[in-house]
């Protein structure tokens, strides 16, 4: 129970009220009033019903005057309100009267001036004007017809701390009571912008300064005639706020008339409050996982529990397509915002899918995230669009979602750096951060987005990032290593990749026998320095000599060698940071009992077709030799520039339809040149749908492709009238298409089993040639979805239709073909169809598992999908993908190391490159073969994490709102779907499925984190009852903890298991209240209890950062003084004496003395320790060198880049290690805050300087640190 309040900071107010279940006079006017000195009230209506209603409040404030009169300026009341009042509360506060009988009994007579108010409110409102103690002002707009209607009080107390409030109650009776009113509660020790903000706006109305309100004292308003006298009182219920004609609204009678039984109230009061505080008691994650819209799959349980407990740690999640990467994202932020350490989280994805994700976090993860369009508006999921002032304020936002083509813009660099820290990134489709060029030695040259990320990690701007990717290595076995190291991995790993190479060689020698003497060393110094490490598999100590390590490793018996073969994988970071499922994992589960039903098949079928027809025959050969031609020609101008009659030639394979109009803008162009025009010099409409940068090379933008238009008006008619000839002969062909009829045959057979299909093509006028051909087939059984959305035909003409309608009218059956462009094949779910058809295939090969994998998704009813493959006869199509399916099992299943093999075949599918079969089948051989390809995309080996029984679930948040019909005034209506509240405040549903959240964008998702939730609980509380539940949590930086415990009798107490006990335990209990003893030592064992786990968890999450800056800043150093020993090895000096060496080059009058200092200072400003896994590397890099490349090196390009490792950032943060960071700092006094910030920016500055005054800076770092735990 809170006890006798002095000052405004006694007491925790709660920040939301709402008026008709008394708490506005419970929890706010009467506790507050009770200890203020001062009270600044601007309403729409005033009438001194008020005073009696908060009598108590008012009470005491007069009572104050009293005893002592306020030493603030006078008067101590002041109301600023609209021109309507009761004509009795105007005499009172006008007329003069004779006060003096009820000045007597408030000095003599009555105990209280409560009990004056209760007798005279009047007679006490007119004592109150007469001591100069209360003055109204009333305030008309200056121009127009409207009314004061600003609402807010502040109320300040003896200390000079004030609360403030602000809402829609009025200053009246019904305000307070009976009214649907809403109120939001701030102090001036938490909110001084607030504070700021609202005393401003009081004093500028009050002395008439206010540019749009002009204010009257009340006598001036009564004789100007500004007042409208209103009836005495408001009828229950009523309001007088916004109605023109002043006339009040009664409320429903029930709302006015119906009792609530107070304990049902304490009974609902308990369940609520236990509900919104699940998440973060003990094992809390289960409500996070059991209150969202989607069940998990045990492969998922097991990603999402060990992502989450890693934080800060990074992770790479590389589940195959369709197996369910968002899901586990989403559902690892759920956990990780519910107190877990999160409060911030940026969302980066490419543009495409920016409103796909934004409806799965909502539809399937109950999360509400904005999402930044262009860079001027927020959009919510609810469809509201709210301006916004570019990034810089899209960024404050604690959630949001931008496309990584906007965000890795180095215009926007800057304002990603300033923006407070996020405690999340996360990237999809994050292979697309990479290198700039693909050489084993551009570790520091970083694409735009590989570089995004590097800088918000390394300026410590990103506390933990996670990225998702189903082929994390595209083309170079480097790729993946380059994402482990943007998540904090170090140490050797990340030194050198040559580190990499011989530590999965090892792995290789194990399984194979056969050992190169250096391998097993090299492994040996990998696992050494990484430390984390101790033991090996068979429980022994790990030896630390390196020597004593390799030898066991290269000379382990036969029957021990797969054991180390998995415990070395195991300390990989590859396995410690990548999660990897496949649907061989489901199998496994299948076969084991885990599941009951194994994933799909698929059944690949390849049909190739030859024109059939001479008409078709003879206008194909006449294309092809026009294209062909012009090929030629061009290229010969310019390497590459006849790209443009490569799509031709893939568009005049895909339909007839799609030539033509390809060869009709060409004729247009032609036309242009030929009388002199302007032309459009690109050829964007020709490029196949959903075409990005990573399906042609470097092109960031693919409108920039050239159309390769002469720019001579001869050449260009002799090349319109070829072009017209053959415009001329397609039109001959009167609709005869061999392909398209085969294709409507196999579609028809396919049908047959009533399975639905999707038909893909990679051009939008293919798709809709084959739309016209069908829709009079199958009517409105037929859609489309292309980059333009989703379309459905219906009473006879075409509708826009968007991606959900689409999966739902799969789901219901409704749709049986849906034509498709590549801008379906991502972040489309139709697991409800059972085949694909790829009329035609794309020239990134990486997209036919992107095409398939939105029918072969788990959740896929069937137990076979069919997969066909239309291919030209004879055709570069054919000939490649006939090498990708029989060699590397495409269309067969994913096929992610073979990423390098699928680069290849494009150039070849786009011309680049000779379309030479063999060259494929080499390198698809050297990917078999090569151990690094096949451990990255290694299925990961464990079981799913024990399931334990959720405290709350989706049943639970419904049967807490059915409550609420009990234990308020609210109504509440039902169905399967959602729940529907109204009565306490603004009505509201709650979407308890994805289907009810998917149909109606305003409804809640039952998350019961959200802030909807909370209020509810604390508008059923009451601060001064001892209920026998006593839940009280603690926040420490972003993380929070809760426990809870139900008293039973005087000592004893019960462990709350689950929502459903304590249903159980609510259900039994007989209204008594707890002992008030037991009652606080409770309370405050739990808060005390709460707090210091709390504190631990972010102690915990910093020691675990601190980790990742070490590991990576001894990654840089390890460079480093690798390609510093190398370089002085060239010096034929010998690697004896290595700091001899380097002591009398520093002293050279040499161009590279300069460098060397470089070195020095990052290394400390000493000589460093050579340990001996380097020396013997720099050995055995400098013998193994010819002369000219010694040379080379002394040139000093490799040593230049090691000092120039983008990780040498991390530098300042190793200055001040073991400091507190900013989320410690905001708890820290201001004054000692300041000293902190003070001190750590002076160390940080002595670091970049070298350390020129050490002596002092690490004495300062000592004393701060020695001083930490005083500055809390």
């Amino acid at each position: 129970m809170a006890g006798p309040l002095n000052r405004l900071r006694d007491r925790s107010w709660r920040r939301f009220l709402q008026a008709h279940d008394g708490a506005l006079v419970d929890e706010l006017y009467n506790p507050a009033l009770g200890v203020a000195v001062r009270y600044d009230r601007c309403c729409a209506y005033f009438s001194s019903s008020v005073l009696a209603v908060a009598a108590r409040g008012f009470g005491a404030l007069v009572q104050h005057y009293l005893e002592a009169p306020p030493a603030c300026p006078p008067p101590p009341v002041r109301l600023l309100v609209n021109e309507e009042m009761s004509r009795d509360d105007v005499r009172a506060l006008t007329e003069a009267r004779d006060v003096a009988v009820l000045e007597h009994l408030l000095l003599t007579r009555l105990r209280t001036p409560q009990e004056a108010i209760e007798r005279d409110r009047l007679g006490l409102l007119g004592y109150l004007v007469k001591r100069g103690w209360i003055e109204v002002r009333v305030g008309v707009l200056r121009t127009g017809n409207g009314i004061l209607h600003s609402k807010f009080g502040v109320v300040r107390d003896a200390a000079g701390d004030a609360l403030m409030f602000r809402g829609s109650a009025n200053e009246s009776a019904s305000g307070l009571q009976h009214n649907v009113e809403h109120v939001e509660v701030t102090t001036s020790w938490e909110d001084a912008a607030g504070y700021e903000h609202f005393t401003g706006l009081f004093e500028k109305m009050w002395d008439n300064q206010h540019p749009a309100i002009e204010t009257f004292a009340l006598p001036d308003a009564v004789a100007l005639k500004l007042i409208s006298f209103a009836p005495d009182e408001l009828p229950e219920g009523g309001s007088y706020d916004d109605e023109k004609d002043k006339v009040a609204e009664p409320a429903p009678p029930q709302a006015v008339q119906r009792a609530v039984d107070p304990i049902a109230r304490r009974k609902t009061a308990m369940l609520w409050r236990y509900l919104v505080e699940s998440p973060y008691l003990p094992n809390g994650h289960t409500v996070c996982d059991a209150t969202a819209l989607v069940d998990m799959w045990p492969h998922q349980r097991r990603v999402v529990e060990e992502t989450s407990s890693a934080w800060p740690d990074g992770r790479l999640l590389c589940d195959e397509v369709g197996m369910g990467k968002t899901i586990e994202a989403i559902l690892v932020l759920r956990r990780l915002l519910a107190g877990r350490g999160v409060r911030r989280v940026l969302i980066l994805l490419p543009a495409g899918l920016l409103r796909q994700w934004q409806s799965e976090l909502r539809e399937k993860g109950g999360l509400i995230v904005p999402r930044l369009q262009g860079t001027s508006s927020l959009f919510w999921p609810d469809g509201r669009e709210v301006a916004v002032d570019g990034l810089a304020a899209a960024v404050r936002q604690p959630l949001l979602i931008v496309s990584r083509e906007m965000a890795r813009m180095e215009s926007n660099l800057g304002i990603l750096l300033a923006a407070e820290p996020w405690d999340l990134v996360l990237l999809d489709e994050s292979h697309a951060a990479r290198r700039k060029e693909a050489k084993e030695s551009a570790f520091n040259q970083a694409n735009l987005l590989l570089d995004l990320l590097r800088q918000l990690q390394l300026r410590q701007r990103a506390r933990s990032i996670m990225l998702l990717s189903a082929t994390p290595m595209q083309t170079q076995a480097w790729e993946p290593w380059d994402l482990l190291g943007v998540l904090g991995e170090g140490g050797p790993w990340i030194a050198e990749f040559k580190a990499v190479q011989h530590y999965y060689a090892a792995i290789a020698s194990l399984e194979t026998g056969k050992w190169e003497p250096e391998i097993a060393l090299a492994a040996a110094d990998v696992l050494l320095a990484d430390g984390r490490v101790k033991v090996l598999p068979n429980g022994q100590a790990l030896p630390r000599d390196r020597q004593a390590l390799a030898t066991k490793l290269q000379f382990a018996p036969k029957s021990e060698r797969p054991a180390l073969v998995a415990w070395l994988r195991k300390a990989s970071p590859i396995a410690r940071r990548i999660h990897r499922n496949t649907r061989d994992t489901l199998r496994e589960y299948h076969r084991i009992g885990i599941l009951d039903k194994a994933p799909a098949y698929r059944r690949v079928e390849d049909l190739t077709y030859e024109y059939c027809t001479p008409g078709e025959r003879e206008i194909y050969k006449e294309l092809k030799n026009y294209i062909e031609r012009r090929f030629q020609e061009l290229e010969g101008e310019r390497p590459g520039k006849g790209f443009v009659m490569t799509i031709y030639q893939r568009r005049m394979a895909s339909a007839p339809y799609a030539i033509t109009q390809s060869l009709t803008r060409r004729l247009e162009g032609l036309e242009r040149v030929m009388k002199r025009f302007a032309i459009d010099s690109r050829s964007a409409e020709d490029l196949p749908e959903g075409v990005t940068g990573d399906d042609v090379g470097d092109a960031d933008d693919m409108g920039e492709i050239s159309a390769a238009f002469p720019t001579d008006p001869e050449q260009a008619a002799r090349e319109h009238a070829d072009v017209q000839k053959l415009l001329k002969a397609l039109t001959g062909l009167h609709g005869q298409d061999t392909k398209r009829d085969r294709f409507f045959s196999v579609l028809q057979s396919v049908m047959q089993d009533g399975r639905a299909v999707l038909v893909f093509t990679e051009y939008s006028d293919t798709m809709k040639y084959l739309r016209d051909f069908l829709v009079d087939r199958y009517q409105a059984t037929l859609g489309t979805y292309s980059g333009e959305g989703g379309r459905l035909f219906e009473d006879g003409r075409w509708i826009n239709v968007t991606k959900d309608v689409i999966t739902k009218r799969l789901r219901d059956r409704k749709l049986r073909v849906l034509l498709c462009t590549d801008a379906a094949s991502e972040g489309l779910n139709l697991q409800a169809a059972g085949a694909v058809i790829n009329y035609d295939l794309p020239w990134n090969p990486s997209k036919v598992e992107q095409r398939i994998g939105r029918v072969d998704r788990i959740g896929q009813a069937l137990t076979e999908i069919r997969v066909i493959n239309f291919f030209l006869e004879d055709s570069v199509d054919q000939r490649v993908y006939e090498v990708l399916r029989t060699r590397c099992k495409m269309f067969e299943g994913f096929i992610g190391r073979m990423q390098p093999v699928l680069a290849k075949a494009q150039k070849m599918l786009r011309g680049q490159e000779p379309a030479d079969t063999r060259i494929l089948e080499e390198l698809a051989q050297n990917q078999d073969a090569d151990i690094l390809a096949r451990e990255t995309f290694a299925q990961d080996a464990e079981m799913p994490p024990e399931t334990l029984s959720p405290l709350a679930t989706r049943d639970s948040v419904r049967c807490a709102l059915y409550r609420l019909a009990e234990g308020t005034h609210a109504t509440v209506s039902a169905d399967s779907n959602r729940v529907g509240v109204s009565g306490l405040g603004d009505a509201f549903s709650v979407g308890l499925t994805q289907e009810a959240l998917e149909g109606d964008s305003d409804a809640l998702p039952p998350t019961v984190t959200h802030p909807r939730f909370r209020q509810i609980a604390e508008l059923l509380e009451r601060s001064d009852e001892c209920l026998p539940l006593v839940v009280e949590a603690a926040a420490s930086g972003a993380f929070r903890v809760a426990k809870a415990t139900w008293l039973d009798g005087a000592d004893g107490r019960i462990e709350v298991a689950s929502f459903d006990h304590l249903e159980s335990l609510v259900a039994a209990w007989n209204g008594q209240l707890a002992d008030e003893g037991a009652w606080k030592l409770a309370v405050e064992h739990l808060r005390k209890t709460s707090a210091a786990e709390a504190r631990n968890h972010e102690a915990e999450a910093n020691v675990k950062r601190r980790a990742l800056v070490s590991a990576q800043m001894a990654s840089a150093r390890r460079r480093l003084l690798l390609e510093l020993g190398r370089y002085l090895g060239c010096l034929d000096e010998g690697v004896g004496d290595l700091n001899g060496v380097f002591y009398r080059q520093m002293t050279r009058d040499i161009v590279s003395q300069k460098r060397l200092g470089r070195c020095f200072q990052l290394l400390g400003r000493a000589y460093p320790e050579w340990p001996e896994d380097i020396v013997w590397d720099v050995e055995n890099t400098v013998e193994a060198l010819p002369a000219n490349r010694q040379q080379a090196r002394l040139i000093g390009n490799e040593l230049e880049a090691a000092l120039s490792d983008p990780r040498w950032m991390l530098a300042a943060a190793i200055a001040v290690d073991g400091l507190p960071d900013e989320a410690e700092l905001a708890s820290y006094r201001p004054e000692v805050r300041k000293l902190f910030l003070n001190a750590i920016e002076l160390v940080t500055r002595l670091k970049k300087e070298g350390w020129k005054q050490q002596d002092f800076a690490k004495a300062l770092i000592q004393l701060l640190q020695d001083g930490t735990e005083e500055g809390k």
